[in-house]
C-alpha cells in the first residue's frame, strides 16, 4: 500500500475511540518523515480522492434522467481542481502524473453502485489517457488481497518457466467502502458475456466455452486460447 493511502487511512481513523492516540502519533511521525514537499503531494492526492468520492455519491444518488447532468457538473469541479494544482500524482500508481480529465471520455457504469469511469490526461503526453474506475459501496481491501495473491502465484509460475499471460490490474482501497481500480483496455467482463447468453446465462456451465467458440471458430485458434 502506498504511503499516501496510509496517511489517508490514519486520518480517517482519528475518530476511533480506543486507539485514537496511537493513530495520531503514527500520523504525526509519518508526516514529519515525509517532509514538506511530499506532504504537499499527499495533500493534493487526498483532495483528489475527496472530490472523486463526493462525485461518486452524487452520481449514485441522482435520478436516472439527471445522472448525466450531475456527472457533467462534477467533472467541471474536477477540472477546477487541476487548474489550481496543475498536476497531481495518481494514488493508484504514484509513478503516473496527471494534469486533468477528458470530460467526453468520462462516464459511469450502470451497475448497482454506479462506479465512475474517469479518463485522466497523462502529463507525459505520448503515454495516452489513463482510465480508472472509482467505486463506492464496495470493500476493495478484499480485491487487493486477492490480486496480491495472484501476483505471488504468477511470480512462482514465471520462475518455473510457465508464462500464463496474466494481466494483473491495480486496485487501491482509499477508505471505507471506496477505492480506485485500473481499467484494462479492450477487456470483456464476465457480466457482459453472461448477458449475451440470455437470461439464464449465468446459470449455464458452458457459457464461457460457447463464448470462446464463437470468437474463435477455427479449432487451432480455440485450442491456442484455451490451452
Amino acid at each position: 500500500m502506498v504511503l499516501s493511502c496510509w496517511l489517508g487511512l490514519l486520518k480517517n481513523a482519528q475518530n476511533e475511540v480506543h486507539f485514537r492516540i496511537w493513530y495520531q502519533k503514527l500520523l504525526a511521525a509519518l508526516q514529519f518523515c515525509a517532509g514538506k514537499t511530499l506532504n504537499n503531494e499527499f495533500s493534493k492526492e487526498g483532495k483528489l480522492i475527496r472530490i472523486l468520492e463526493d462525485m461518486a455519491k452524487k452520481v449514485k444518488a441522482a435520478s436516472d434522467p439527471k445522472r448525466k447532468e450531475v456527472l457533467k457538473v462534477e467533472l467541471n469541479r474536477l477540472q477546477q481542481f487541476f487548474q489550481e494544482v496543475k498536476v497531481c500524482r495518481l494514488p493508484l500508481n504514484p509513478a503516473l502524473v496527471v494534469q486533468g480529465v477528458e470530460a467526453d471520455s468520462c462516464s459511469y457504469f450502470t451497475s448497482n453502485a454506479f462506479p465512475l469511469k474517469i479518463s485522466f490526461i497523462n502529463a507525459n503526453s505520448p503515454g495516452g489517457n489513463i482510465n480508472v474506475i472509482f467505486k463506492i459501496g464496495d470493500d476493495l481491501r478484499q480485491d487487493m488481497l486477492v490480486l496480491q495473491l495472484i501476483r505471488v502465484m504468477d511470480s512462482i509460475w514465471l520462475q518455473e518457466g510457465m508464462d500464463m499471460q496474466m494481466i494483473i490490474y491495480r486496485c487501491l482501497s482509499t477508505g471505507k467502502g471506496q477505492g480506485l481500480v485500473q481499467m484494462v483496455p479492450d477487456a470483456i467482463t464476465l457480466a457482459k458475456i453472461h448477458r449475451e447468453s440470455g437470461l439464464i446465462g449465468p446459470l449455464k456451465e458452458n457459457t464461457i466455452k460457447k463464448w470462446f467458440r464463437h470468437h474463435h471458430p477455427l479449432e487451432s485458434s480455440y485450442q491456442e486460447v484455451t490451452s
